[in-house]
């Protein structure tokens, strides 16, 4: 029979694991290329018995490399052979839908693979997080509150909402480590193999975690007690590293080839010439690399996750404990292995930031030993624990709720992109496609639950609101936080009050969006997904006083292909000759009167156009528009008046339309 102390041990590690995995479950982020090159060899492997993914890559991934006659995932392949059940299970039971609409069989179909997979483990890391800061002294406030911080308000939030291999490594390398921090209280050589396996699925689902496995190894050379455990693990490590060896064998002929090694076999590789230097990219640590993974704002670790800066001082009061050396030494190594290892890529955004990511992504599995040192902090440094895990959760629902996949084109896109969005409701806005299809909810292929539903912009993360308040609420009482009703009262209002501040702005849209129509002079801008306006609603609405934006983070950063329309009137200062000139990235057009005076181009590249027209004095219908078809985009009106010079036109010869009842 459980005591209390158990019973509510149980009741938190529950709460913890269903607030997790609900709200993974809650977003469903559309395709990546990272994870599409995942479902490529799910659906090669069963439904072609290949481990080539020829006929399904191409158009959806660019992570795939040539070998002999056939195209393979660059990818680790652990993750596809998670999800090769989930995937047969769930697409047997979708058939039905395929017939009715393909684009929402796809979209259901990788949601619920990623949903079961990885959602659910790293669902369970939280859990394992929590059991490990018990089983290393922690109280049951503090071992929840880092558990959460590493659910909620790190890297492995987005991540663990996509099917990708970093969150599942994560999970493995922490929970290996459990079972042998945890051994002495519950030995068995049945856990020993198990941490074992974990450690080598690490490897299976991502290559660099290669490093802090063998650290466990090491480890567990002097964890465990008994040869027999120690043979243990390495039977359960060496059973993963044949799997591995054989998928190698049969791919690439060569047991020890991994597939990432195939970029060294093209000379003048253009896709990725980085991966040519070194080994597969990797050269020696450089400040400036260091420098962008862990403070510059475009992915900064600490930038993004500014609650891990305090790893610092707890590293320091880890060390001073005196006891648990090491499990210090293996922290420490964790952490320093992974920021050394992302330093040492080349220059490119693309090698050391891990392509279109939140933050520095290939650092994902060594998160959980970035959130330990946590547990160390003394009770002094609570406030600010709270505070900037609160910040740093701000951030990754931010980056969840729109598109975790940051553009290349943002130096700040915590600021630039995710915050724009977020603030205007513009949520899970992805149009890409794994198999082909078209939009699954309203012009989207991404969605939220509340999106899935109906519920409007605004409101569309309530329900994840109120079970994040109810969650914490439940967690802080079994926790034994408050020690009487009026400090229960307090801090019950606190956790509620600081949850809604992280979901209010979606809220205070409808407000702030008619506050963007109030300006007098200007153009009207309707700002649209897609580059063609006249069939879609716009996902924002404006008054802008000036054409005059010199990047994307100015044009509402609307992830291209997009365009924009701005309409209204030119009030004319003078009869005569006017030459106006369009300087825009990719391409603008302009009609006065309905006469187009810059043509349209299509959807091509065309900086600079100019164009003439005889205006009589007083106003005249103006339509101004801008197409971005890939990467930044820009966009200026000059003109030139009778007997003027050339210069912006001026917002206070321009009248905005009013924008039409139905958006």
């Amino acid at each position: 029979m459980m005591t209390i102390g158990e019973r509510e041990n149980r009741r938190i590690e529950t709460a913890l694991f269903l607030v997790s995995w609900f709200t993974y479950a809650y977003f469903y982020q559309g395709p990546d290329h990272s994870t599409a090159a995942r479902f490529d060899l799910i659906r090669s492997l069963l439904e072609r018995h290949t481990l080539w993914i020829d006929g399904y890559c191409g158009y959806n991934t660019a992570d795939i490399v040539h070998v002999g006659a056939h195209y393979y995932s660059v990818k680790a392949p652990g993750t596809s052979f998670l999800g090769l059940i989930p995937w047969r299970i769930l697409t047997s039971l979708l058939g039905p839908l395929w017939a009715r609409n393909a684009p929402l069989f796809w979209a259901i179909a990788t949601w619920l693979t990623t949903v079961f997979t990885v959602s659910a483990l790293v669902a369970c890391a939280v859990v394992v997080m929590y059991r490990l800061a018990g089983a290393l002294g922690a109280s049951a406030g503090r071992s929840a509150s880092v558990a959460l911080i590493m659910g909620f308000a790190t890297l492995l939030f987005p991540y663990a909402t996509e099917m990708t291999g970093e969150p599942v490594a994560a999970f493995c390398l922490l929970t290996s480590f459990y079972l042998m921090v945890a051994f002495e209280r519950e030995p068995g050589w049945e856990r020993a193999l198990c941490a074992g396996l974990l450690a080598g699925w690490a490897v299976l689902c991502d290559f660099p975690s290669m490093m802090v496995a063998t650290a466990l190894a090491v480890y567990a050379l002097r964890k465990l007690p008994r040869r027999s455990d120690v043979e243990a693990f390495a039977a359960g490590a060496s059973a993963i590293a044949a799997i591995l060896l054989a998928y190698n064998w049969l791919a690439f002929g060569n047991p020890f080839f991994l597939s990432s090694m195939a970029y060294e076999l093209v000379p003048g590789n253009s896709q990725f010439p980085e991966q040519m230097h070194g080994f597969v990219g990797i050269t020696y640590p450089r400040l400036r690399i260091l420098w962008d993974i862990l403070v510059d704002p475009q992915r900064g670790l600490f930038f993004c996750n500014p609650v891990l800066i305090l790893a610092i001082p707890g590293f320091v009061y880890f060390y001073r404990r005196g006891e648990g050396r090491a499990e210090f030494a293996l922290t420490a190594f964790a952490f320093a292995a992974f920021v050394l290892f992302n330093g040492s890529f080349g220059k490119s955004i693309v090698s050391w930031g891990g392509g279109t990511a939140t933050g520095p992504r290939q650092m994902t599995p060594a998160t959980p030993f970035m959130v330990l040192p946590l547990v160390f902090l003394p009770e002094a440094f609570d406030v600010l624990l709270a505070g900037l895990g609160g910040v740093s959760a701000f951030v990754m629902i931010m980056a969840t709720a729109t598109n975790p996949h940051f553009p290349y084109e943002y130096n700040n896109p915590v600021r630039d992109f995710a915050m724009q969005h977020y603030f205007r409701a513009d949520l899970s806005f992805n149009r890409d496609t794994y198999f082909g299809g078209g939009p699954v909810v309203g012009d989207t292929v991404a969605f939220n639950l509340g999106k899935l539903a109906g519920l409007p912009g605004p409101i569309q993360l309530l329900p994840l609101a109120l079970v994040w308040i109810a969650a914490a609420l439940e967690i802080a009482e079994d926790a034994g936080r408050w020690p009487n009703r009026n400090r229960a009262l307090l801090g019950s209002a606190v956790i509620a009050v600081a949850i809604a501040v992280i979901f209010a702005p979606p809220m205070t849209a409808p407000l702030s969006n008619a506050l963007l129509l109030q300006p007098r002079h200007g153009l009207l801008g309707r700002y649209y997904l897609g580059c063609k306006s006249s069939d879609e609603r716009p996902h924002l609405q404006r008054v802008d006083p000036e054409i005059d934006f010199a990047r994307v983070a100015e044009m509402g950063a609307m992830p291209f292909p997009s365009c924009v329309v701005w309409s209204g009137s030119l009030l004319a200062p003078e009869t005569g000759q006017y030459h106006f000139i369009i300087d825009a990235d990719d391409s603008g057009w302009l009609r006065i009167d309905g006469r187009p005076v810059i043509a349209d181009p299509g959807f091509v590249n065309r900086p600079v156009a100019s164009g003439i027209i005889y205006l009589s004095a007083g106003p005249h219908r103006i339509a101004v528009g801008e197409r971005n078809v890939a990467g930044d985009a820009a966009m200026r009106l000059y003109w030139w008046t009778p007997g003027g010079r050339r210069e912006l036109v001026p917002s206070r010869v321009l009248l905005p339309d009013q924008p039409p009842p139905n958006g």
